[in-house]
């Protein structure tokens, strides 16, 4: 017979009865429903209750093996539990005095029986009607074993612990869902309590236990039984633009304003509340100090469950850069405290003065004339010194002298007089250098909001005279008392403008000061918490001092590769939505899915 008159056979609808093709399969379904319901009363010899098993650990299509390097276990999913089961589902298998706790990480389909499925008539028939049913085909599960949870007794009683997976489970144990939000935190090493992060989550869909509330937090390490607080070995939060890095960030610097959380000082046993500081391009943090009226009295249950801080930070300041011909008009609805910036800093930060582009010998130029020029006794301002480069005497000294080439002098004197600087330094307010202990104090926010100035040379320049100030004075043994003596948390958003990788004089010296303070905070108490949407653009020696990073959803490939994420979760990244991230935090936690909470802990506009 022709193929032609086949398929035209095939395609008859009333020549063929679908019930009549499947009467077999429909048949051997009822067949295996009397089978599922038929129990002997011995079948249940453990104390393990399978009803919610998704399956069992098979030996019939690979075996079962665990070394050094790995493992290969196979599980067999059930029909009626194959929609449940997601790349990355955390699972249980039991041993009977301890458990297996892992993660599902292939999914796989083989057929039963040895049917060709791969021809015309076949899928023609499928395409008509689609009668195909699962019991048809296998469905696997791979395990990658994490760890091995174990109960343990102490002088506080029983605990579970964990350790490497060094036990096989045998054929046929049962592969369970965790159920118990214990098991999965001690599997994941997740602490118990600390700063709330979010949720956890396997592909989108948050982890639900059989606790109230169901779902399972994630908290950073916070106290000092393992060592240092994290925040003090410092944060990142990185994402694209629109993926709600400002929303998660509110949420999470939020819970480190409680009045009960406090922190060592270098060479002290008393504890004292952070001062959270943040550079505000946006001025979007000065929200903070005020509720959001969105929050409902359900919200306020599940919130104080789960030990996740909300509210408003009433104490709360804003201060404000006076800046010629600028006026602040944002939304901060906090007390408001103007300051400028004392030419007299910039005795000690040469660079401050310095844009980028300058040589190196115009650099070293710069520190004589600064050098000089500050030790005279007159008052120290920026026009003074002005002035004093563009004496025609003092040119000529210089450059007479051969300390610095006139062309070097000539540029220098062109890129220090600027209509920018003119405007920042020595302005109607109360220098900064005098405001530090209202700008330091143990449990305020500090805001310094920028959107105001258009000018991007200022606003990075009143960014960096801050950094600078605390970091200098965190480090130096004779540093000012307000900041030596409270532990600080840095907020800097665009990170990436202030700590991108050298590209100058200008940039090494900025690079190496951040590095020192990144290296020390831990004993200084000072935690950088930086916010970026280019993490490939922070230097590398910054970068790699930070110990918890916090991934949302990245497009750039460059971006993605820079953060160095198992390949697992690499793939994930540019698909993750809003509010959905992975955790990097290898002193915290195995790296995980989380989802941050859909509602802002303060007020968010």
């Amino acid at each position: 017979m022709r193929d032609e008159d086949i398929l035209s056979f095939a395609n008859k609808e009333n020549d063929i009865k679908v019930t009549e093709v499947y009467a077999e399969s429909s048949l051997e379904i009822d067949y295996m429903e009397q089978f599922e319901d038929f129990e002997p009363e011995n079948i249940r010899s453990s104390n393990i209750d399978n009803d919610g098993a998704l399956g069992i650990v098979t030996t019939g299509i690979d075996p079962l093996e665990i070394t050094e390097s790995g493992a290969r276990i196979t599980g067999y999913i059930t029909t009626p539990h194959r929609q449940k089961v997601r790349l990355g589902t955390y699972v249980i298998v039991p041993y009977g005095d301890e458990d297996l706790f892992a993660r599902i990480w292939k999914l796989q389909y083989l057929q039963e029986y040895a049917v060709d499925d791969a021809t015309e008539i076949h899928s023609r028939r499928m395409l008509h009607s689609n009668t195909t049913d699962e019991v048809d085909y296998k469905f696997l599960a791979y395990l990658d074993p994490i760890c091995i949870l174990t109960e343990q007794e102490t002088s506080k009683g029983t605990v579970l612990t964990r350790r490497m997976g060094d036990r096989i489970p045998r054929p046929n144990t049962p592969i369970l869902p965790v159920t118990e939000k214990i098991k999965i935190q001690t599997g994941l090493n997740i602490p118990e309590e600390g700063i709330f992060l979010g949720h956890l989550s396997v592909g989108g869909e948050l982890v639900k236990t059989l606790a109230e509330p169901p779902t399972v937090p994630y908290y950073l390490r916070n106290d000092y039984s393992m060592g240092d607080p994290l925040i003090f070995r410092h944060m990142l939060v990185c994402g694209s633009t629109g993926t709600g890095k400002t929303f998660l960030t509110k949420n999470i610097v939020r819970q480190f304003m409680s009045e009960d959380n406090r922190y060592k000082l270098r060479g002290s046993e008393e504890r004292r509340n952070p001062c959270l500081v943040i550079m505000d391009p946006q001025d979007e943090y000065s929200q903070l100090f005020e509720d959001n009226p969105e929050i409902t009295p359900n919200d306020d249950l599940t919130f104080r469950a789960e030990k996740v801080n909300f509210g408003a930070c009433e104490n709360t300041r804003t201060f404000v850069a006076k800046i010629d011909g600028e006026a602040y008009t944002g939304r901060s609805r906090a007390q408001q405290i103007e300051f400028t910036i004392p030419f007299e800093m910039v005795r000690e930060n040469s660079w401050l003065i310095a844009p980028v582009g300058m040589t190196e010998l115009q650099y070293v130029g710069v520190d004589l004339l600064l050098d000089d020029y500050f030790k005279k006794s007159a008052p120290h301002t920026y026009h003074g010194f002005v002035d004093f480069i563009g004496d025609d005497f003092t040119r000529e000294h210089y450059v007479e002298s051969g300390k610095i080439h006139e062309s070097s002098y000539d540029g220098i004197t062109r890129r220090v007089k600027n209509r920018a600087l003119a405007r920042v330094f020595d302005q109607a307010a109360k220098p900064i250098t005098e405001i530090l202990g209202q700008i330091f104090k143990p449990g305020q926010v500090s805001v310094f909001p920028t959107e105001y100035i258009t000018n991007s040379r200022i606003r990075d320049l009143i960014t960096l005279t801050l950094m600078s100030m605390i970091v200098d004075n965190k480090l130096s043994t004779s540093g000012e008392a307000a900041v030596k003596g409270t532990p600080i948390i840095l907020g800097l958003d665009e990170a990436h403008r202030y700590l991108a990788k050298a590209g100058g004089e200008h940039s090494r010296r900025l690079i190496s000061k951040f590095a020192d303070a990144a290296r020390q905070g831990r004993k200084e108490g000072l935690g950088l918490f930086l916010i970026t949407q280019d993490p490939q653009d922070i230097d590398d020696t910054v970068f790699k001092q930070i110990n918890t990073r916090i991934i949302l959803n990245l497009s750039n490939d460059a971006a993605i590769s820079t953060m160095k994420v198992k390949k697992e979760f690499e793939k994930r990244i540019p698909y993750l939505k809003k509010g959905q991230m992975i955790i990097q935090s290898p002193d915290n936690s195995d790296m995980v899915e989380i989802i941050g909470l859909s509602k802002c802990v303060v007020k968010h506009v």
